[in-house]
Order: C-alpha cells, then structure tokens, then sequence
C-alpha cells in the first residue's frame, strides 16, 4: 500500500471515505454478493450436514465451520480492497482482474483475518456484547477500548490485501502499520468512526444470539453469525480500505520535508 498513491483521489471527509468505499463495493456488487453466497452455502453445509453427536465432535464441527467461513472472508476482503484501491487509482477493473489479484493476495489476507479473529475472541469478554464483566462498571472503560482495538485490527487485512510485498512480510507487517497510522492524533475522531462501523456487525449478532436463544431455534450459532458476516464482509471491508488510505495519506502529508 503507497503512502502517496493517488492521494488527489481520496475525499478529505469522514461521509466522503465512507461514500468511497461504499460506491466502490456497489461497482462489483454482483461478484461480492456471489463469492458471499458461495461462502453461506459451504457453511451451511457444514453446519447442517455434519453430525455432531458428542462434545469433542461439537468441538470439532464449530471449529471446521469457523475456519471455513474465515478463508472464505478472506478472499472477499481481498477482492473489496483492491476494488477501493482501482477506483482510487482510476482505473477500470473487471472482476476477473479482481478474482486473480484476491487470489494473489489472499495467503496474506487469510493470515491477517485469523490473527483478528483470535484476537476478537479474546477480548470478546470485554466488548460488553454479552455478560458483562465483573464489576459491571469495568465495562464502561473496558468496552469502548475494545471497540476501538478491533476496528484498527480490522485494517490489517486491506492494508494486507494492498502491499507489494510478499505475503508473509505483508502479514507480519499489516498489524504494526494498521497500529502507527491508526495512533496519530489527527486520526483519533477517524478511529473512534471506525470503531464504530467495525462494531455493528458483531453488536447485531450478539443481539440475534439472545434472540434466537431465547426463542429455542436450532443451529442458533450460525444463524446469528455467518449470514451477517457474509453480507458485511465485502461492504465492511471496502470502507476500511478507504480509511487505511486515507490515514496513509495523511501520514504522508505530515511527514517533514527534505531540505
């Protein structure tokens, strides 16, 4: 990912980023929404044909059907992101051109996608999206933090999807710059913007976790989670794209001149 690219590109505002990446992920819809349906389609195969008859199996089957539907998530984010990057370039792209840049890149975008993944279920206690810690009020400090912390994770798969080098150095460096663009001043406002974006998925699952619970529906897990994810994936990742670039331009604009 360039630091200077086709910086003139990019909106100054925090609607125009978001307008950015949401025009981009309408412009190739229609593959987003078939590689997400592919994506459903494995899951739900998973889930509703596998038997899991004891603990150990359960254990299994969720773990098989978590990682299936994160390489399948992987590859969307990937195609989304370099979608945002053409059209901030100027560029006409087929999704042909898309399928082979997301496959190219998709070893990195993978790795970067497991790394949030753990991380999310680690810090999911602290989210304040189910029971609340102990004490309740650790929460009001513990939450907003965690929310932030995802949603400048969250980065490191666009800004892997969008770097020249190699997918093992890509992975490895997606976190550390997601982390120093995400910590300058000037993006502060930025951050807790996409702290936000990054939340509402994982809120809305939540919420439909306790719903469909409480209402006794079977395979509750899935039903709550991989259709939501599979909607937002691409959308969610076009508009991280457009923040990571717009704080690589910033970074850039900062940086002290040469005397």
């Amino acid at each position: 990912m360039s630091d200077t690219g086709d910086a003139d590109r990019l909106p100054q505002s925090i609607g125009g980023l978001i307008d950015l990446g949401l025009a981009a992920w309408a412009r190739h819809a229609p593959l987003y929404g078939a590689l997400s349906a592919l994506i459903f389609v494995l899951c739900g195969a998973v889930e509703m044909l596998w038997p899991a008859r004891t603990d150990s199996a359960t254990v299994v089957k969720y773990l098989v059907l978590i990682y299936t539907e994160l390489f399948g998530l992987a590859f969307v984010i990937g195609a989304s992101a370099l979608g945002v990057a053409v059209r901030v370039a100027g560029k006409p792209v087929s999704a042909r051109t898309l399928l082979a840049g997301a496959i190219e890149r998709w070893p990195a975008v993978l790795g970067a996608t497991v790394v949030v993944s753990l991380v999310v279920m680690v810090t999911a206690p602290y989210a304040a999206l189910g029971k609340l810690p102990d004490p309740p009020a650790l929460a009001l400090l513990a939450a907003p933090l965690t929310w932030l912390l995802w949603g400048v994770i969250n980065l490191a798969g666009p800004i892997a999807a969008l770097s020249g080098d190699r997918p093992l150095i890509a992975l490895f460096s997606s976190f550390p710059r997601a982390i120093a663009l995400s910590l300058r001043r000037a993006n502060a406002v930025r951050v807790c913007v996409l702290g936000f974006v990054t939340i509402v998925p994982t809120l809305t699952a939540s919420i439909l976790v306790d719903v469909l619970t409480k209402r006794g529906a079977p395979h509750v897990d899935f039903w709550a989670n991989v259709p939501i994810d599979t909607l937002t994936v691409a959308p969610l990742a076009a508009i991280q794209t457009a923040f990571a670039l717009d704080f690589a331009r910033r970074a850039a604009d900062q940086r002290p001149s040469a005397p």
